[in-house]
């Protein structure tokens, strides 16, 4: 039987891929992207590709746009939509760094807070974490994103116990690096203020040693992650993470075994 999924962060990457898979799977999907630009051209592919979504403007940083939850009646709650932040810590703006928690902490959280009294109402459902194995493990000029997805798997683990009493599981999908265009944007964004004032003025090739890393390390095999979210949705209890890859997953957690 389908389901009632509310993705955000439908207008690119992982969330578009997500929303046409799982309508193609028989699922009803209400597809947010953050303006009307990318809900214009979601619609576009949308029709060209014969599948059926239902799209909508929502940016989750707007308590308005946030209410759209109440009365959708949705089974699953996928909070998709993210920003990245890089550069050295010791120097990346705050208002930065406020705005990457605003959108991948609080925007999400504000989400989740308005669909549990909806899954409530259904006598349960699941929601759903995109957060990233950046979350897991430190990666140099990238941390304002890393430290959003911890606090999102904190989260995550939290709220899996909490909102047991109401037949509510929680679960993450925690991706690697892949090609979605995503960590090139992200590594970008330092441009717009580093100056010629910053103490790694001079060390403009050890911050590139650190993100070509991130880049090497690429996979191109998205549907991976498509995959391990579909598999999430429609498990009757899914799993709390689900790594993608899970080899990387699995390093992660023997590095940290031995304290890295």
């Amino acid at each position: 039987m389908g389901k009632t999924i509310l993705i955000t962060g439908a207008g690119s990457g992982f969330g578009k891929l997500a929303a046409f898979a799982l309508a193609k799977r028989g699922h009803s999907v209400i597809a947010a992207t953050y303006d009307q630009a990318q809900a214009d051209a979601l619609a576009h592919e949308v029709t060209a590709a014969g599948v059926v979504l239902k799209i909508i403007r929502l940016d989750i940083t707007s308590e308005e746009d946030r209410h759209q939850v109440t009365g959708s009646a949705i089974d699953v709650l996928i909070n998709n939509a993210g920003v990245g932040e890089s550069g050295p810590l010791a120097e990346v703006p705050l208002d930065r760094i406020r705005r990457t928690f605003e959108t991948n902490v609080i925007g999400s959280l504000g989400m989740v807070q308005l669909a549990v009294p909806e899954l409530i109402k259904r006598g349960g459902g699941t929601i759903m974490f995109v957060t990233s194995l950046a979350g897991r493990m430190p990666i140099p000029f990238l941390a304002p994103y890393g430290m959003s997805k911890y606090a999102l798997e904190v989260a995550g683990a939290d709220l899996a116990v909490e909102l047991k009493p109401f037949n509510i599981h929680v679960t993450m999908i925690e991706p690697g690096a892949f090609a979605t265009g995503f960590n090139e944007a992200q590594i970008a964004t330092k441009y717009s203020w580093l100056g010629p004032d910053s103490i790694y003025r001079d060390k403009k090739k050890f911050i590139e040693k650190n993100e070509q890393t991130v880049l090497g390390m690429q996979s191109g095999k998205i549907e991976q992650v498509i995959e391990a979210l579909v598999a999430a949705v429609e498990a009757k209890k899914p799993k709390l993470r689900y790594a993608v890859p899970k080899w990387q997953g699995a390093g992660i957690q023997l590095l940290r075994a031995f304290g890295m």
